[in-house]
């Protein structure tokens, strides 16, 4: 393995801070492909690679985007050129349904030029960390909760309470637990509850924004900014000192982290920085451009309390609330900004059902918006990119529409049996499947790496029933409630279930492959020839791949529910449990495992384990057992509202200590690494 030095000097200084207040000298540039890959390749969470400062994008990423954006439009230019020039029919009904083809062929072409506009330029800036707040603000970190467990709830807390610099941390609970207020009492947190529970998330923060204007009417210093974290997202020690120097610019009214993940191996899980990773290291990072700018996305986020109360709190007309807000920021004038570095890590949609009730919700949001502020019409306070930005983002869920008629269309094509293409089976091949490898190979590039296709074509399938449910709220416009994503355990171990609409074109697409299939070799009969065959079948084939990889992922064991509320990392340093010596296994909000090299560990009772750098933390045995070569292992649980060992361990996984973990550069917490147990 190599040292900890031989590491940093291979990878370079990943820039950031090591600890509240303290930051390593900024990177020169930002190599985000790069980076990623070096730290996957370690073992570690390609969100780790965005812990340094934001930074102006290396040269070279920037040039290999570039060039696969163009690559990718001139591949499919050619193709088409190809099509229309020296495959097309010579007249009848024929000619008009080989032009259908084609069309439907040349529809993403348009999509590919706008994102190589959009994407040419993902340079990042950053104001230098402060120790205070400018101009003397105060600062509240708001973390609303509702029905998550201990596990979930008490790293967020812990973390944030910890933070630097001075802040109060409020803990908006909506489910008024006592135990919730049991706990905030130990880590220094203030409870805020309500007796109504309207309008979900956004209801719990305006009543916040509400106490607080009656305390400073009262006399009370006002708060100026409020950090807002989702419950399950855990602030590092940089969310606060890396951000809040943007606030010196008075015109700035929100500042927007990107959202990372912690639970490797959820649904939407890549193995790369997951499927939000896109959006949060390249989409955004392209609205830090004049005339654009970020959206508020909830959580890992800063907003000025002026700017809030000047468009009259969180937006509560639809379920999409901060997106909506944000509109309403920048009627105002207001400017908002994205920073990029990772400042938090929470929690991804673990299971199918997860991941498709929380895009549903995103969906029907957007479209919630769409017409509520009728973004259709040009707006004279949007600028072109802001209205091109914003109109697209709530367009976009309806993708699952284009994408069923993605596959209506070549399956019409076939059933036809019309002569789409005068190209032999073979020529139409070679020429398709060059077409499609370079337009793959340069949209790669252009996203800067973070995407992989097989997930990412997986995944596609699941915009066909939220585009349907988006379709239809449009139709019906029904009254849509605030859906929140469910953390935690579940009673069952339970296999995710595909949407029907899912199971039927899979069922459909095959029929329409078998039988023309069938037909070319002449089993049966067939009214077309093997080249229109194949130009229409190779969209059909990649239909059916794309539902099968669906499909398979959706029904993986690896996805389905949990009946653990805590994720547990797997993590071997050396410890000592009892006075004895011993390594940690895996760690996690609720116990460790630990392994021990002789039996002298009792079989039941209180224990202390002491993790490197950090203050022992007290225990309870669950069982020990002997494991091969004589070792034996400890489960070891926190003890029910022993709020200090909760603690502890979430410091330790969350802000861990410097130097502690093997190969971990400083900075890099225990929750990075990406073995799983």
């Amino acid at each position: 393995m190599q040292s900890l030095e031989q590491r940093r000097r291979a990878w370079g200084d990943v820039g950031g801070a090591s600890g509240a207040g303290v930051r390593r000298e900024p990177t020169q540039f930002r190599d985000t492909p790069k980076e990623v890959k070096a730290y996957s390749t370690a073992g570690m969470a390609g969100w780790a690679a965005q812990l340094g400062s934001p930074a102006p994008e290396a040269p070279r990423s920037r040039r290999m985007a570039r060039t696969g954006g163009i690559a990718a439009i001139a591949a499919l230019l050619l193709y088409l050129t190809w099509r229309i020039a020296f495959t097309m029919p010579l007249g009848g009904g024929d000619l008009v349904i080989a032009w259908t083809l084609v069309t439907f062929e040349a529809v993403p072409l348009t999509g590919l030029v706008l994102k190589s506009i959009t994407l040419w330029n993902i340079d990042c800036y950053a104001p230098e960390p402060v120790a205070e707040a400018p101009n003397g603000m105060r600062v509240a970190v708001l973390i609303p909760t509702y029905n998550e467990p201990v596990e979930v709830l008490a790293p967020t807390i812990a973390a944030a309470c910890d933070l630097q610099p001075r802040h109060e941390t409020w803990v908006l609970d909506d489910g008024r637990r006592p135990w919730v207020a049991e706990m905030c009492a130990s880590f220094g947190a203030r409870v805020v509850t309500r007796t109504e529970h309207d309008h979900a998330k956004a209801g719990n923060i305006n009543h916040a924004l509400e106490l607080m204007a009656a305390e400073e009417a009262a006399g009370k210093d006002a708060i100026d900014i409020i950090a807002v974290l989702d419950c399950d997202h855990v602030p590092l020690p940089t969310f606060l000192t890396a951000t809040l120097g943007w606030f010196a610019d008075e015109e700035v009214a929100l500042i927007q982290g990107p959202q990372a993940f912690y639970n490797s191996g959820a649904f939407d899980d890549d193995g790369i920085s997951g499927e939000q990773g896109l959006f949060f290291n390249v989409l955004m990072p392209s609205r830090n451009v004049p005339g654009a700018g970020p959206f508020w996305c909830g959580s890992t986020s800063l907003l000025r309390i002026k700017a809030l109360r000047e468009v009259g709190g969180v937006a509560t007309e639809t379920i999409t609330e901060d997106m909506h807000t944000t509109l309403k920021l920048i009627r105002l004038g207001w400017k908002t900004v994205y920073h990029h570095q990772t400042l938090a890590v929470g929690l991804a949609p673990a299971t199918a059902d997860q991941y498709l009730l929380q895009r549903r919700r995103w969906g029907m949001g957007a479209m919630q918006i769409l017409t509520y502020e009728r973004l259709w019409a040009a707006k004279s306070w949007m600028t072109w990119r802001n209205f091109h930005e914003y109109i697209n983002g709530t367009l976009w869920w309806l993708e699952g529409i284009a994408t069923l008629i993605a596959f209506i269309i070549p399956m019409a094509v076939m059933v036809s049996g019309a002569q789409t293409s005068t190209a032999g089976p073979v020529e139409f091949t070679l020429a398709f499947a060059a077409m499609f490898w370079v337009r793959l190979w340069g949209a790669k590039r252009l996203m800067r790496h973070q995407i992989h296709w097989p997930t990412a074509f997986a995944l596609r399938i699941f915009r066909v029933p939220v585009g349907m449910a988006c379709l239809w709220w449009l139709v019906s416009r029904k009254s849509l409630e605030f859906q929140v994503t469910p953390k935690g355990a579940a009673e069952l171990r339970l296999r995710g279930r595909a949407p029907w609409i899912l199971i039927v074109l899979i069922v459909i697409v095959a029929a329409i492959i078998l039988y023309a299939t069938a037909g070319v070799l002449g089993w049966v009969p067939w009214r077309t020839s093997p080249g229109s065959t194949i130009a229409a079948g190779v969209w059909l084939v990649l239909a059916g791949v794309v539902l099968v990889l669906g499909t398979l992922r959706i029904r993986a064991a690896e996805f389905a529910t949990s009946r653990r509320s805590a994720h547990r990392v797997t993590i071997k340093v050396p410890v000592t449990v009892a006075g004895i010596p011993g390594q940690l296994f895996d760690i996690s909000m609720g116990g460790a495992a630990v392994r021990v090299g002789a039996d002298a560990l009792p079989e039941s009772g209180r224990v202390l384990l002491e993790l490197p750098g950090a203050a022992a933390i007290s225990l309870d045995i669950v069982r020990v057992w002997s494991s091969s070569k004589g070792e034996y292992t400890a489960s070891l649980r926190v003890r029910d509202r022993d709020w200090e060992a909760y603690r502890r361990l979430a410091l330790w996984l969350f802000h861990t200590p410097d130097d502690v973990l093997p190969g971990f550069p400083a900075g890099v917490p225990a929750v990075a690494t990406r073995e799983s147990a």
